[in-house]
Order: structure tokens, then C-alpha cells, then sequence
């Protein structure tokens, strides 16, 4: 009787173990994509910054642009149409 108890108690021993290898596996393979990811979105942020400043300027360019646009056909890069909204859909 001894003996059986032992060999059920490695049994479940062993096949415990071998699910947390798998369960530690997995985790390991999702971390390395979850790097992957993370190294990815941080190369495109270093490449994206930038300054408040410049950003101001990137506003101011396009708000000059925008208006140049409005007050004369063809007095700007940027096209604009003169339009308005008379009434809003109610339905």
C-alpha cells in the first residue's frame, strides 16, 4: 500500500510540474512580444518628439495658410472653400 501511495504521489508530483514548465513557458514567449512591442512604440516615440515650440509654429503656419486660403482663390497651397452650415439635421 506504501508503495502505490508513493508512486501516486510522484505521479501528480511530475505532472504538476510539467504544467507549470508549459504555464512558465508561456509566459516567457508573451514577455518577449510584450518587449518587442514595447521597444517598437518607444523607437517611435524617439522619433516623433518634438518640441512644444515647433509645434506652435506647425499651428501658426497652417493657421496663416488657412486664412490666405479663405481670402483669395489661389492665394494659398492650402484650398479652402468658403462654407457654411444653415441649419442642422434634427432628424
Amino acid at each position: 500500500m506504501g508503495r502505490v501511495v508513493v508512486g501516486v504521489a510522484v505521479s501528480v508530483a511530475v505532472a504538476a510540474c510539467a504544467v507549470a514548465a508549459v504555464v512558465v513557458g508561456r509566459r516567457v514567449r508573451s514577455r518577449r512580444k510584450w518587449r518587442k512591442v514595447v521597444g517598437v512604440l518607444r523607437e517611435l516615440e524617439e522619433g516623433c518628439e518634438t518640441t512644444v515650440g515647433r509645434l506652435r509654429q506647425v499651428v501658426d503656419a497652417m493657421a496663416v495658410e488657412m486664412h490666405a486660403g479663405l481670402a483669395s482663390e489661389g492665394g494659398s497651397k492650402l484650398k479652402m472653400l468658403l462654407t457654411f452650415v444653415d441649419n442642422l439635421p434634427n432628424g
